[in-house]
């Protein structure tokens, strides 16, 4: 399917309006002191919710140094670190080889560039929680302000700005962009790569393809997206950028797992360590086995049936938004926002679905596209989108399974 002549997808992508017209793309900096703002009120909404009932647990596997260590420099940030957050902070202090838990070796599953920001901050002597809460934050509101941008030069509408930053900053998962978790380094990278496709940069390209598929395995769909660029146009002229971007994307992920390989000896440490949270390994049958895992009665008597049915319905709309991407857009935006699908459903399960579906950036501005005009649609979607991450906010700071 080629790309719809009204909506390019190449350098050209900017509205006229954003050439000098009477409604220019919002600047840089007004979307991200918003999406600051916003980052700042779901920081202290958690530290706020986190006060009341029910009172946390600590997860058995957070080491006492850690706890303690946060009381004692950190405390304000303490409802932020939960799950993944501190095996971030375990692998920064002992390295991937010492990172295991009363479960095996854990740490090995999360990418390094949390983990090496905040073994940075520590090695300099500053206190590496506050570290990457601030990097954590400031990187999201960037990386969303970016986005936004992104969004209204592909829609040749600048308003859509808004409206995509909007269902971005709302959505349900989008708590974990004010988390020390790799969310947000993902989304700005993933969003710069965006923009220096649209704006025909290849080097600029492949560098932020390189360190996005570093910070997140489903960096690698933009690499994916270049390359079913060029097959469903064939022009000679193409090939080097995608062969490029394609190769700089895959190298972020081989250079995960040669650190890997070197501090632990298997390179596909990480791959194989999802066992410890229930995915089965590679097999045929894994995309039958994550439908299967809708209904998992593991997950009914913990009391997250409701949040498995989401993490299906969320599924499920990034599908869709894909193929209309790749239906309007091109091959390129429609791959993009699929493969990161494809990442969840071969894994065999759908747990997490609907944080890791955050990569499906080109989702967003699709949906923002269809409620453009819509004001009623558009506000009850916020509505929804707010609620349920209110909800999944007071979960993750109470130690319960948010995403």
């Amino acid at each position: 399917m080629g790309s719809n002549p009204a909506t390019p997808t190449g350098p050209h992508t900017s509205s006229p309006a954003s050439d000098g017209g009477a409604a220019p793309i919002p600047r840089f900096h007004s979307l991200f002191l918003v999406a600051l703002a916003v980052r700042v009120v779901t920081v202290l909404l958690g530290w706020a919710l986190a006060a009341l009932p029910p009172d946390p647990f600590t997860d058995p596997n957070t080491p006492a140094e850690f706890r303690a260590e946060l009381d004692a420099t950190a405390r304000p940030l303490e409802p932020w670190f939960r799950f993944d957050a501190m095996w971030h902070a375990n692998v920064a202090r002992h390295g991937y080889a010492e990172a295991t838990g009363d479960g095996g070796r854990y740490g090995v599953a999360f990418h390094p560039v949390v983990p090496g920001i905040m073994a940075a901050a520590d090695a300099v002597g500053v206190n590496m929680f506050w570290a990457i809460m601030l990097a954590a934050n400031l990187t999201g509101a960037a990386g969303a302000a970016v986005f936004a941008r992104v969004a209204a030069r592909l829609l040749n509408d600048p308003s859509a700005a808004w409206r995509a930053l909007a269902l971005l900053l709302a959505f349900p998962t989008a708590l974990f962009y004010s988390a020390p978790y790799h969310e947000s380094f993902g989304l700005l990278f993933a969003a710069l790569t965006l923009g220096a496709w649209q704006a025909d940069r290849s080097a600029r390209t492949m560098l932020f393809a390189f360190v996005g598929s570093l910070s997140r395995f489903t960096g690698v769909a933009l690499g994916a997206a270049a390359v079913a660029d060029w097959l469903t146009r064939c022009e000679r002229k193409g090939l080097a950028r995608a062969a490029g971007v394609a190769v700089a994307s895959v190298a972020g992920v081989l250079a995960f797992w040669c650190v890997l390989w070197v501090a632990v000896g298997d390179p596909l440490a990480g791959v194989k360590s999802q066992r410890h949270w229930g995915r089965p390994p590679l097999s045929w049958r894994n995309p039958l086995l994550a439908i299967e895992s809708i209904n998992d009665p593991v997950r009914r008597e913990r009391g997250e049936a409701a949040l498995a049915y989401g993490e299906a319905a969320i599924t499920l709309g990034a599908i869709i938004l894909g193929i209309r991407a790749w239906r309007t857009r091109g091959a390129f935006w429609g791959v993009a926002t699929l493969v990161p699908v494809a990442i969840v459903v071969t894994s065999g399960s759908l747990l997490s679905a609907h944080r890791i579906l955050l990569a499906c950036l080109p989702a967003f501005i699709e949906l923002a596209d269809l409620l453009r005009g819509r004001r009623l649609p558009f506000a009850v979607v916020l509505a929804v989108f707010v609620s349920a991450q209110l909800h999944l906010l007071n979960r993750f700071v109470h130690w319960q399974f948010a995403g």
